[in-house]
């Protein structure tokens, strides 16, 4: 992941015209480095201070989600140097990233030979009066994702001249900012360049061949997809990307992992050097939306969120209350409001609420972080139903340790041994990442590690990232056990009976496929701690098929649209289907600009 170099510097002679008086610290003057565990790894900063002022912080190492991490990594050295403290607020949806540059700063105060408790004055909050700031538009848009700014952005295309998207966060983007950008489209510019037909039918029969598999892991059937709702899609995704390009936002290319197919990415996802797909596609898409939106005189705010939908006597929307750091206040929208809120994985009460087996684990959600479910409950709260039986993107398996966090994906488990606390397999490591996700969140007590030798691929860098807790090591399958606390001769047995069916080709337990039997019987052996991973919600707000939220008795809520992760129920059976996410967000948002101004 990219690395980068913030580094904000601030006069002396300003800072003095900061410092609250009842600021004391004095320092050992100087350039000192710390460093703290982030979300993805160490944060490492650089402090360099006069003998009685912080006068500059750089975050100089670090390999943090831009999409996530951006405002944290640039707002809280600043706050820091501003005002003299280390009481600033976290960022909302980077309160990792936040407290890890919080905590290596205050290890070079420490340095620094100053006591940390003298730099916790609180900011001083602005009380001043800002007046009636009420607003009047033409379309308010909540959410400020993927599909939000394609609504935006739909709108003005559209004949909108007044179009304001107010963002909870520091920054844009949404679950979008946090993928690939990977799109899976037919009948777009780029198909239709290497001649690739059309054919809704048979994606339409590989959809459905692939909830009827859901369903049988699951075993139960949700009552969905609705087909309609699918197919629906499929005809509007390849406008949208055609839109998209014709709007200078993207040039759509090949997607290089699934080459001359329908997947497609932004050309500039694809590094010019190497020819693989940045992972990072949708934070660069993201840019180039808020680019557009810039350019066409959007009212974009960031920072600001929704609170209230504000009705009329017929129930009708008309508007929202909005709230940033200065106050609330209303922003009426004479042609409607747009919920693009994204879901709720990173909703702790919704999580146990709706999806109790998975709330453990949201913490690691590869979510959206502002994926709250607040646009969903505004919607409730004027009478908008949920759809029934609510599911989880399900990714398969992850890792507390972020130096391998990503490598953690069920993809690599497929060729090593998975035990639970009581050192037995549970499960055929072979599965697809939902269905191993599932096997993991059915465990007694959610503990599960995987097990590898040194033959292992990924040895080396299992080697790097030992730290005793979420990755050990150990020269016999013995003292492995006893680093991962659970029985010797159990695992002993179980690594035994495993290899057993390694040498055969033949899994009696879990009927784990030959090419992905791997034995672990080369020391040093690695054992590590793996944990339920997960990306958005398939749930939402019921919608029509024009997005216009619903109530319980099927009448339309006048005013009111949701789309993307806000209203995706229908769409799918229990896992999604790669490239629909990002997709769907796209062509949501777009359909709702377009109804929005008919």
């Amino acid at each position: 992941m990219k690395k980068r170099l913030i580094s904000l510097f601030v006069a002396l002679t300003m800072l003095l015209c900061l410092i609250p008086a009842a600021f004391a610290a004095t320092f050992n003057a100087g350039t000192y480095t710390a460093s703290a565990n982030g979300m993805n790894g160490a944060v490492t900063v650089e402090v360099t201070f006069s003998d009685s002022a912080i006068t500059d912080v750089k975050v100089t190492e670090q390999a943090e989600t831009p999409a996530i991490a951006s405002g944290a990594l640039e707002q809280i050295p600043a706050d820091i140097v501003a005002h003299q403290t280390l009481a600033v607020d976290t960022v909302t949806g980077a309160t990792i990233t936040s407290k890890a540059i919080l905590a290596a700063v205050e290890d070079c105060v420490k340095q620094a030979g100053a006591d940390p408790d003298t730099l916790r004055t609180p900011i001083e909050k602005n009380t001043a009066d800002v007046g009636d700031r009420t607003a009047h538009v033409e379309v308010l848009v909540i959410g400020g994702g993927g599909t939000g700014l394609a609504a935006a952005m739909s709108a003005m295309d559209n004949g909108a001249k007044d179009v304001m998207v107010v963002e909870k966060l520091s920054r844009f983007g949404g679950s979008t900012s946090v993928s690939g950008a990977v799109v899976a489209a037919e009948n777009t510019y780029y198909t239709q360049s290497i001649g690739l037909e059309p054919n809704s039918e048979v994606w339409l029969e590989e959809w459905k061949a692939s909830s009827d598999s859901d369903i049988g892991v699951l075993g139960k059937d949700p009552g969905y997809p609705t087909y309609e709702r699918v197919s629906n899609y499929f005809t509007q995704v390849g406008e949208t990307i055609n839109w998209l390009e014709d709007e200078g936002v993207a040039h759509w290319v090949t997607y290089p992992f699934f080459p001359n197919g329908r997947y497609q990415v932004p050309d500039y996802v694809i590094d010019s050097e190497t020819g693989a797909a940045d992972p990072e596609g949708g934070y660069m898409l993201i840019d180039h939306m808020v680019d557009w939106l810039k350019n066409h005189d959007a009212d974009l705010r960031l920072s600001t969120t929704g609170t209230k939908l504000l009705t009329n006597d017929a129930g009708d929307v008309i508007g929202a209350t909005v709230q940033d750091a200065s106050g609330s206040y209303d922003v009426y929208a004479s042609r409607g409001v747009v919920l693009a809120t994204g879901g709720f994985a990173a909703s702790e009460p919704m999580m146990r609420e709706y999806l109790p087996q998975f709330a453990d684990w949201i913490d690691l959600t590869t979510a959206g972080a502002g994926d709250t479910g607040d646009g969903m409950q505004m919607a409730l709260d004027v009478g908008g139903v949920f759809y029934n039986d609510p599911y989880v993107i399900t990714l398969g398996s992850t890792s507390r340790n972020g130096s391998i966090a990503g490598f953690c994906m069920s993809v690599n488990l497929w060729g090593r041994m998975v035990v639970n606390s009581k050192a037995q397999r549970f499960f055929n490591e072979g599965y697809m990442p939902y269905q191993a996700t599932v096997a993991l969140s059915r465990t007694e007590d959610g503990i599960a590690w995987a097990l590898g030798d040194s033959k292992f691929a990924g040895a080396a860098l299992l080697d790097a990232a030992v730290d005793g807790t979420e990755v050990v090591k150990a020269d016999t399958i013995e003292e492995l056990a006893a680093l991962m606390g659970v029985d010797a001769d159990t695992l002993v047995k179980s690594v035994e009976t495993y290899n057993t069916a390694c040498a055969t080709g033949n899994d009696a337990e879990f009927g784990k496929g030959a090419s992905n039997l791997t034995a672990i019987d080369a020391a040093p052996y690695y054992a590590v701690r793996i944990y339920v991973c997960t990306g958005g919600t398939i749930a939402g707000v019921k919608t029509n098929l024009d997005f216009q939220v619903l109530r319980e008795d099927g009448s339309v809520i006048n005013g009111l649209y949701a789309g993307g992760e806000t209203s995706n129920r229908e769409m799918y059976a229990y896992a999604y289907s790669s490239g629909s996410g990002v997709g769907y967000a796209l062509a949501s948002g777009r359909q709702i600009g377009m109804n929005l101004m008919k």
